[in-house]
């Protein structure tokens, strides 16, 4: 796999991941039912999280160009490339998040957090639809079918509610399972993608290896509800949705590496 193609996935994922941690994050902080500074914490360290996972996705960004230093070329055509608008509402997000996280921590009252909190969100919304039409290149067909950009769309629910329970499973185990379950059925959606994307392709189901990665993750799910290898500390569940996590990483790799070496 080349460098270029690994840092390609691994942006795309990161950056998806964390519009969806921001989302969920919002309806955590306004429903749980936990002390509210202990909630705040918690929704401080899930922030800061999403913009580190930003910051590294933007990085990994810019060693996917072949010149680094010419990357601000990239957003000359912004009127006709999807990828200049991609990188606009990416900075934009990463401002806002930004500013999101001073006022946050500084407490600054004069700046509704609604408000850099609304604009984040929206524009995260608006970057993954950016990046659906950037990577839907018309050189390469196999990613003009339903199951690439609905791969787009599962990443931010499976990731951000995966990332939201390790956050809350011990302080506010009742309320994590709703989450669990979110990632739990964007998971199977992910898994049923997975085969859709195969199929469109015109792909043997034996012939990609994350197959198996996901049946793995299928047979923990199933078993997650006999009551004999239910615990109290939830280390099944950190392992299912750990291993959720990497069949979607996976997945993602297959779309833009192996079937598609040329992107």
């Amino acid at each position: 796999m080349e460098k270029y193609n690994l840092s390609l996935v691994l942006f795309t994922w990161l950056t998806q991941a964390s519009v969806g941690l921001l989302i969920l994050r919002s309806i955590y902080v306004r429903q749980s039912q936990n002390d509210k500074i202990k909630t705040y914490i918690t929704g401080h360290f899930m922030l800061t999280s999403a913009f580190i996972m930003l910051v590294a996705g933007l990085i990994l960004s810019f060693t996917h160009l072949h010149y680094p230093a010419h990357a601000y070329n990239a957003i000359n055509n912004l009127g006709s490339s999807w990828m200049s608008r991609e990188i606009i509402a990416e900075t934009i997000l990463l401002f806002t998040v930004l500013v999101w996280y001073i006022v946050n921590r500084m407490r600054i009252r004069q700046i509704p957090v609604v408000i850099p909190e609304t604009i984040a969100i929206v524009s995260g919304i608006v970057l993954v639809y950016f990046m659906i039409r950037t990577y839907m290149l018309p050189s390469i067909p196999e990613l003009h079918n339903p199951s690439f950009p609905v791969s787009f769309i599962i990443t931010p629910v499976l990731g951000g509610a995966a990332f939201v329970f390790f956050f809350i499973r011990k302080k506010e185990p009742a309320y994590a399972e709703r989450f669990r379950l979110i990632a739990s059925i964007a998971f199977v959606l992910s898994f049923i993608n997975h085969l859709l994307f195969l199929f469109l392709s015109n792909s043997y189901l034996l012939d990609s290896p994350v197959t198996f990665v996901y049946i793995a993750g299928i047979i923990l799910l199933i078993v997650r509800y006999y009551p004999v290898l239910k615990n109290k500390t939830g280390i099944s569940d950190v392992i299912f949705l750990s291993l959720a996590i990497v069949c979607d990483l996976l997945f993602r790799v297959l779309t833009l590496t192996f079937t598609n070496p040329g992107i």
